[in-house]
């Protein structure tokens, strides 16, 4: 029996893990079971890291209430342990820590898995943090990693079947086509798997087996996409969907293959209400840039915005571009240059990336909207000098929708305006005034994953909240003196709220409470000088346009 230090024995863990299995139809599937229809998951110890964590084993425990939690959901097969020790002990594979990407793929084959979950458990002087990658087994990639902290060994496994919750909120949901019935669709995914209405699902159908020239062995299944379906109303066991799209020449069938399209951080759907990623404070990791305009540089940089692939986009104000840089900070492209023909910017304020890659830019002296895709090649524009629906007088933010509507706000007009992804102007509201839903010049504007809308509302010294149409919910304050921007932190669910006056940026409940602050005024690590940027991702790391300094700085958990 372990014995942890925290004051907790190995009776707590199995407690733990007979409640997450308690009650549970089958606790595990072995790696010799027929399939269920549920996605099959492994789950390999995690490595220990630190002198704490090795002594107390904490790696295998953590893996164990992974297991159980997985298992509890209902959503999948989980390959019995000791199924997945015998395997890796025929193989010799080493599976404890952060294994690579490859092994975890060659082991995941052998398995028979979709998905392989692997990570660690950190101990340090502050506590214990727990990192999970879940690699999908068939493409090669990590789908999603996440992390957790605690003070204690006690707090971090009471909290790891919340984080799961988190974890499988980025996992597409699998089934297949059961009935066609008069136009409607049935699948065999219901509330019971984690199916709501309004979600959609890519039907497919599956052809040859890829195989590698050379060893033969198979890398994956030939897919042909047939349609596109909506979720409109669902059973414990099945949904209903419409058909929104049809493939050219396909048919939708019986017998056909779903897959939920799940878009992190703009149309993924929320199986939990756990927040993984939203204790505990920040820390600052790196500066980006200086002053200057080579690759990699910015002159006074305003708007920011990120991909579910963790890429930023910067307006790089001043340098009339848009530059690309990576996770981990390594310059990946840049777009344009001053000028008013297409692709060309004068003064862009900000950018939005929707769930397809495409890049909206808010071409702001041009008063325009620009669309590009994902290499930065123009697709097309919007907007006109103007007061009419669809003009713009000084386009200070812009920000993507749940369903990948276009929100803008303009700081000289005071109003908001959304459009389609294709420039269409479908409504707008607010004017100039000090009343709810009335605006002063307003600069920054984001929209979180159900459509709730937050507005920097500068000079009023506030932050607006509205839904979708534009009904006014609330108002945020705090110890705002001019906020200049404004950001939904989808890990936590909090909001993120820069202070380009003070110099400091605040994270805030939904419901206006201030939880922490960071920064203050200064050109050192954690300092900014009017910074009028900021975005998080979908791991929850926040960055900040540090304008006045002409860079960006990153901060993570």
């Amino acid at each position: 029996m372990l014995r942890y230090r925290h004051g907790f024995s190995g009776t707590f863990v199995a407690a733990i893990i007979s409640c997450l299995v308690l009650a549970t139809p089958a606790v595990c599937a072995t790696a010799a079971a027929p399939p269920s229809g549920h996605t099959r998951i492994a789950v390999v110890d995690l490595d220990a890291q630190g002198e704490r964590a090795r002594a107390e084993g904490m790696g295998k425990t953590a893996a164990q209430l992974l297991t159980a939690a997985f298992v509890k959901m209902g959503r999948f097969d989980v390959v019995e342990r000791q199924a997945l020790e015998k395997v890796v002990q025929e193989q010799k594979l080493g599976t404890t820590g952060l294994i690579d990407v490859d092994t975890a793929t060659q082991l995941g084959r052998i398995l028979g898995v979709t998905y392989m979950v692997t990570g660690a458990v950190m101990s340090h002087r502050q506590g214990l943090e727990m990192v999970v990658k879940i690699i999908e087994v068939e493409s090669a990639t990590i789908k999603v990693a996440d992390r957790l902290a605690a003070g204690n060994a006690r707090a971090l496994f009471r909290k790891i079947p919340g984080f799961v919750d988190q974890l499988v909120a980025n996992f597409p949901l699998r089934g297949m086509v059961i009935l066609d019935k008069e136009g409607e669709i049935l699948i065999d995914i219901g509330r019971k798997a984690g199916a709501r209405p309004g979600m959609e699902f890519e039907v497919y159908q599956e052809g040859e087996p890829i195989k590698h020239p050379v060893t033969g062995q198979i890398l994956g299944m030939v897919r042909k996409r047939t349609g596109l379906l909506r979720v409109m109303d669902v059973q414990q066991n099945l949904a209903v969907c419409r058909v929104l799209k049809r493939e050219a020449d396909q048919v939708i069938g019986v017998g056909q293959k779903v897959v939920s399209r799940v878009k992190p951080g703009r149309r993924g759907y929320t199986y939990g209400s756990y927040s993984a990623s939203g204790t505990g404070n920040l820390r600052f990791i790196r500066s980006l840039g200086n002053r200057g305009t080579g690759m990699g540089d910015f002159n006074v940089p305003y708007g920011l915005s990120t991909d579910p692939e963790g890429n930023l986009y910067v307006a790089d104000t001043y340098n009339n571009r848009i530059q690309v840089i990576d996770a981990e900070g390594v310059f990946k492209g840049c777009w344009g240059q001053q000028g008013t023909g297409s692709g060309s910017f004068n003064l862009p304020y900000d950018v939005a990336v929707d769930s397809q890659g495409n890049v909206y830019v808010a071409d702001t002296h041009n008063f325009r909207v620009q669309k590009l895709d994902s290499t930065g090649r123009f697709l097309m524009q919007w907007g006109q000098k103007g007061r009419g629906n669809g003009d713009f007088a000084f386009l200070s933010g812009i920000a993507v929708g749940p369903s990948d509507e276009i929100y803008t706000v303009d700081a000289k007009l005071n109003r908001v305006q959304v459009f389609s992804p294709e420039g269409r102007h479908l409504r707008s509201w607010g004017q100039k005034g000090k009343g709810s839903g009335d605006f002063a010049a307003p600069m920054g504007i984001d929209v979180g994953p159900e459509g709730t809308v937050f507005v920097a509302d500068s000079k009023m010294r506030r932050v607006q909240k509205f839904d979708a149409e534009g009904k006014f919910l609330a108002v945020l304050t705090g110890k705002l003196i001019y906020p200049t921007d404004v950001a939904v932190d989808r890990a936590s669910g909090n909001l993120w709220v820069l202070d380009g006056a003070g110099c400091y940026f605040y994270e805030m409940s939904p419901s206006g409470q201030t939880l922490r602050s960071f920064g203050g005024p200064g050109a050192g690590n954690g300092q900014f000088v009017k910074p009028y940027g900021i975005c998080a991702d979908d791991l929850g790391n926040v960055y900040v346009a540090d304008t006045g300094n002409s860079r960006v700085q990153k901060y993570s958990r």
